[in-house]
C-alpha cells in the first residue's frame, strides 16, 4: 500500500527483495510485517512505527513511507489518498489460533478443525 502521490503508484508491481528502497511504515503494536521480516542485508533503511492501524493508514496516505498488508486489507480499507501495489514473491505470514482448550462450543471445534485441515492441505 502507497500513497497515491507515492512513485510507487505508478508502478504496476513491488518485489519483496525491493522493499527495502522504500521508507516503510509499520504497526508496532498489531502488524504482521516488521523488520524482522527480511534478513539484515535486505530490512528496509528507514523505518516509520505506528501504534495502531489508524494512525498506519494516515501515515502512509501522508507519503511518509509504504505499508505491507494482506490481501483482504484491499477489501476492507477505502481511504482516497492510498493505492494499492501488488507485492510479488513475499514469504508467507505465519499465523497462530489461540483458544481456550476447555472450550466445547460446535462453531470453536469446526473452525478448528477447519484451519487444521487448510494447513495440511
Amino acid at each position: 500500500m502507497c500513497s497515491e502521490h507515492c512513485d510507487l503508484a505508478r508502478i504496476g508491481h513491488l518485489d519483496w527483495s525491493d522493499v527495502q528502497h522504500w521508507p516503510l511504515v509499520v504497526n508496532t503494536v498489531s502488524g504482521t510485517t516488521g523488520p524482522w521480516s527480511w534478513p539484515v542485508e535486505q530490512r528496509p533503511a528507514q523505518i516509520i512505527e505506528t501504534s495502531n492501524y489508524d494512525e498506519w493508514l494516515e501515515t502512509v496516505a501522508a507519503n511518509r513511507g509504504i505499508g505491507i498488508v494482506p490481501e483482504v486489507a484491499q477489501r476492507r480499507t477505502q481511504h482516497p489518498a492510498l493505492r494499492f501495489v501488488p507485492l510479488t514473491d513475499a514469504p508467507p505470514s505465519p499465523v497462530s489460533l489461540v483458544y481456550l482448550p476447555d472450550a466445547q462450543r460446535t462453531l470453536i471445534r469446526r473452525f478448528l478443525d477447519t484451519a487444521r485441515r487448510t494447513k495440511t492441505e
